[in-house]
């Protein structure tokens, strides 16, 4: 792995959350701008259907989301 130099250790994170477009966004933002580096593997988002809340035009969305982050040790 190249980008596994001395003085680095290598995660690999998965994990799936609930959100609205906006914090999505900002989420996404804040990764790319961390000192770190952080590779994006995989993204699946989905819209959730909430048909009870007509109302409601802020759509959540479920988020799976693979990656990779290579940190100081």
């Amino acid at each position: 792995d190249p980008l596994l130099v001395e003085g680095t250790k290598k995660y690999l994170i998965d994990f799936s959350f609930k959100t609205d477009f906006i914090n999505l966004i900002s989420f996404l933002r804040e990764l790319e701008f961390q000192e770190n580096i952080i590779l994006i593997q995989d993204i699946d988002v989905n819209v959730i259907d909430n048909k009870n809340n007509n109302i409601n035009n802020n759509r959540n969305l479920d988020v799976i989301l693979s990656m990779t982050f290579y940190g100081k040790i």
